[in-house]
């Protein structure tokens, strides 16, 4: 009896992570048409990694650059440029049920990377 009650609340618990990340999806395809990186290429793997993402905070997410404050040159790698930023906003954080959206975590420092040529991205 008690492996019997063990395998539902197990079922259950998956049922309430499969039908959470069910929503998860849907609210990011929703949210699609209101941000755009300028790369159609870029813009399709973000999408991809949002649309297959396990986890709550297991995704990509594209950030206007003027949500950044303090950005520092850091130094130049073979590739890209990097710098350190503050990320305003910061991740999602925490589920806010009144108001059905994501809290935000609050500034939290990052490291960005200016890719060289990047206009040519989708190139081999």
């Amino acid at each position: 009896m008690e492996e019997d009650l063990s395998y539902h609340q197990e079922n259950y618990s998956e049922r309430i992570k499969r039908l959470s990340r069910d929503c998860e999806t849907n609210s990011m395809k929703e949210n699609f048409p209101n941000w755009t990186s300028g790369n159609k290429e870029v813009d399709e793997l973000i999408r991809y990694a949002q649309l297959n993402a396990t986890q709550a905070c297991d995704y990509l997410e594209w950030i206007p650059f003027e949500n950044f404050e303090l950005v520092k040159y850091v130094g130049k790698g073979k590739f890209s440029c990097v710098y350190s930023a503050l990320w305003m906003e910061g991740p999602r954080w925490i589920w806010d049920d009144g108001a059905q959206e994501w809290t935000r975590a609050g500034p939290m420092n990052v490291a960005l990377k200016r890719l060289d040529n990047s206009q040519n991205i989708s190139s081999s």
